[in-house]
């Protein structure tokens, strides 16, 4: 039977905010007093197990209580009820450099956090050249830590928590920092500490890692638990939930028989995004709306240069035939691309009366720097070259992940787009 390393049960978190100091005051007097005070609960009920050598990913939008259920674990915030246990030496990342003294030098502060993890002050120094290996930010080691940049700091941080042979680590988005290439010895080195059994509790936006590191996922919505359990379920229901906060559905089973199409099927079930139900069954509405790679799983990460199929399901307009395009942003909301049935030249179905759905489907080959995306699909009618009248689009769905290991491989193309290119060398005699 696998010995737990982390058990939460019934975990709640309630801060107080008060309208000024007067009923911060009087609240501290009484504490009975409610008026002028609000309470703000971070997590309510909250309970899960994660087993010695699991890797676990914590995911949700801004404010669902990701980092204060890290902090709970890592010990440094009390619960406002309920119970956890962790099993072993923990390591915690939480905030960039946190523990830090910076006015102590990076040395001074590695022994400083060597000492709080429980090494004897000899151990420490032993291991001082590996962790500034690691670190590599150079003679910056014997300076204040006050002059780092965010960058050092992290690289230190981990350096120290990760190096310290830790049985539970736990990280909390600040691998977000620092250079692309350190970022790939980071991961590098938490897949080996997972390998060796270490149990890892990471908190990420990025999807693609949470795929690449984590076994299971815990996805958390505005302080509650929505869903624990295998991470492609989990993802499925993050990259799913709206701009607004508020998942979409899933289609009714009864719509998706009324199609009548194995394909349908499919899509609807490896969806990223789909129709609310009230509007599912209106037509000139997208239902659904899915990402392959090239050998047809489905998947929002992609290797540089490969080929992504998108497919959106549809019912078309009544009144005229429907087109469908996609569009592609960068992290700055610029337009990348758009693309679809009119760029390709290609002509709809005539309008339907009978509002049986669509598939419109197209391959792309993903020639843009490594990074994440955000895709939005759209149905219009065409009324002038370049030009239509919007049906129904989709919230931006994503991100989408295009990798590519810099270090290692020669990449097809550098810079932000890759363009069809050939050329040859001419030797005068």
């Amino acid at each position: 039977m696998a010995v737990t390393a982390i058990s939460v049960r019934d975990v709640s978190k309630c801060y107080h905010v008060y309208n000024n100091q007067a009923a911060r005051l009087a609240n501290a007097l009484w504490p009975s007093w409610r008026r002028g005070a609000h309470e703000i609960w971070a997590l309510r009920d909250i309970g899960f197990e994660v087993a010695r050598g699991e890797s676990v990913a914590v995911i949700g939008r801004n404010g669902s209580g990701k980092s204060t259920l890290l902090e709970i674990l890592a010990g440094t915030l009390t619960p406002t009820s309920g119970e956890v246990k962790v099993n072993g030496r923990v390591s915690a990342l939480l905030e960039l450099g946190s523990g830090f003294n910076s006015e102590y030098t990076g040395r001074d502060n590695v022994v400083l956090n060597g000492l709080l993890l429980g090494f004897e002050r000899e151990e420490i120094v032993a291991r001082m050249d590996e962790i500034a290996a690691f670190a590599e930010i150079g003679d910056a080691l014997d300076r204040a830590v006050k002059t780092y940049s965010d960058g050092m700091r992290m690289r230190l941080a981990f350096a120290v928590q990760s190096l310290g042979d830790p049985e539970v680590l736990i990280i909390d988005e600040a691998l977000s920092v620092g250079d692309f290439f350190f970022q790939q010895k980071c991961f590098a080195r938490i897949r080996e500490l997972r390998d060796r059994g270490v149990t890892l509790l990471l908190v990420s936006h990025d999807m693609a890692t949470v795929r690449d590191v984590c076994s299971r996922a815990i996805y958390l919505k505005q302080g509650r638990l929505q869903f624990v359990g295998e991470t492609r379920l989990a993802t499925r229901q993050y990259l799913a939930e709206g701009r607004d906060g508020a998942p979409p559905p899933a289609l009714a089973a009864t719509q998706v028989e009324t199609a009548g199409a194995r394909e349908l099927q499919s899509i609807v079930g490896d969806a990223v995004w789909q129709a609310r139900p009230e509007a599912a069954g209106q037509p000139g509405r997208i239902l659904a709306v899915a990402f392959y790679d090239a050998e047809g799983n489905a998947t929002t990460s992609f290797r540089l240069g490969s080929a992504m199929r998108v497919k959106v399901a549809y019912r078309s307009a009544k009144e005229a035939a429907t087109h469908v395009t996609v569009v592609i942003r960068n992290k700055y909301d610029q337009v990348v691309t758009s693309l679809g049935s009119s760029r390709l030249g290609l002509t709809p179905p005539p309008a339907r009366q009978d509002e049986q759905p669509g598939i419109f489907e197209m391959r792309m080959d993903l020639l843009l720097e490594a990074g994440n995306y955000s895709v939005t699909a759209t149905i219009a009618h065409l009324v002038a070259p370049n030009r239509g009248e919007n049906l129904d689009s989709t919230d931006p769905i994503g991100p989408i992940t295009i990798h590519w290991d810099y270090e290692k491989d020669v990449a097809p193309f550098l810079g932000m787009v890759g363009f069809g290119a050939s050329g040859s060398f001419k030797e005068i005699q």
